[in-house]
């Protein structure tokens, strides 16, 4: 196997990462002059929880050298996943439990804001490069 093979893969989990990146970033700006600087640091931290959990579960799909061989795909797509929705699920209850300006209504909704826009925007960016890799792959199968 060549390293060329998984360049597709690479592609997928970097483009992710840039595309929530500036998500998360634009998003926290644009809140911080609307809102201040908390609500700024709140958005930016929402985006930043998507960030974290897609960070693993691409890393663990595409990056993970182990995980390469076609019969350790389905299992890591199933570790990725699981370990996605814990690592969300924990950094949500640490905010929640331990920022108390957390639970206040303005800024949980501009935490779940900054999560859900970065989420949006991290399917999206799959989506639309998993088409393009497909594309690239078919036309060099002919």
């Amino acid at each position: 196997m060549t390293s060329n093979e998984f360049q597709p893969n690479r592609t997928l989990f970097w483009g992710l990462m840039r595309a929530q990146l500036a998500t998360l970033v634009i998003f926290a700006l644009l809140v911080t002059s609307l809102a201040g600087t908390l609500a700024g640091l709140v958005a930016a931290w929402g985006g930043t929880i998507s960030l974290i959990a897609y960070a693993w579960g691409g890393f663990q799909l595409w990056m993970h050298p182990g995980n390469r061989a076609p019969k350790r795909l389905a299992t890591a797509a199933i570790r990725a996943e699981m370990g996605k929705i814990a690592i969300m699920l924990l950094l949500f209850w640490l905010t929640f439990s331990k920022v108390p300006e957390a639970r206040e209504m303005k800024i949980a909704m501009v935490l779940l804001l900054g999560f859900m826009l970065t989420q949006i925007v991290g399917w999206v960016q799959v989506a639309r490069l998993d088409g393009q890799t497909a594309a690239e792959q078919d036309s060099q199968d002919d």
